[in-house]
């Protein structure tokens, strides 16, 4: 007989499973997401932005607006924008998870409730990731330090040492979100296999 408390076995109530189906969602969104992320680092490279003619500004619009005008996102955008909005979806389809994970945490099961809160907190700090990382591991940094000289994908801007825009998309997918989506299955693997092998329950 279990003690009061302990993570017995149990069937989930109707809200509980349905927090589990959006879990199951939130992970081939996540991704397709990378994936696109990928191929739109690879676009953006190749288009080539530094030497492409620039967008309209708002001054420039007749209408604003405009698209890829006054902070809005452009066409030249989408590459980069279309990947953070999967990002954005899977950390909203976590939410329920939490959720359930945090009745889990009142209840004193501790286990289901970190199984369910890695389906929030795992996007959430992919996320985080994704945008720190590449930061990190930036081939600017050893110069922004004082060894050796600016690789020819850099630039130095007002902030420092950066990728420059034309390999910016293309570093955070590879230097990033690759990455952390890789650390992220492996954790889905072994405490939500149910996620990680996309099985239907």
């Amino acid at each position: 007989m279990n003690a009061p408390g302990a993570d017995a076995p149990a069937t989930p109530a109707r809200w509980q499973r349905a927090a589990d189906r959006a879990a199951r969602a939130a992970w081939p969104i996540l991704v397709a997401s990378v994936a696109l992320a990928l191929v739109g680092g690879v676009v953006t490279t190749a288009w080539n932005p530094e030497t492409a003619e620039p967008e309209p500004t708002v001054a420039e619009c007749e209408d604003p607006p405009c698209f890829g005008g006054g902070g809005l996102p452009g066409a030249s955008d989408l590459p980069t924008v279309v990947p953070f909005l999967g990002y954005g979806l899977a950390i909203v389809l976590g939410l329920p998870s939490l959720v359930v994970g945090a009745w889990d945490v009142l209840r004193g099961r501790w286990a289901a409730a970190g199984r369910r809160l890695l389906m929030f907190g795992g996007p959430a700090l992919f996320l985080v990731g994704t945008e720190i990382v590449p930061h990190l591991a930036s081939p600017c940094l050893p110069s922004e330090l004082g060894v050796g000289a600016l690789p020819t994908v850099c630039e130095r801007a007002e902030q420092g040492a950066d990728v420059k825009g034309r390999w910016h998309a293309l570093d955070h997918a590879l230097v990033g979100a690759l990455p952390m989506v890789m650390v992220y299955r492996l954790a889905l693997r072994r405490w939500r296999p149910d996620v990680a092998q996309w099985r239907r329950t």
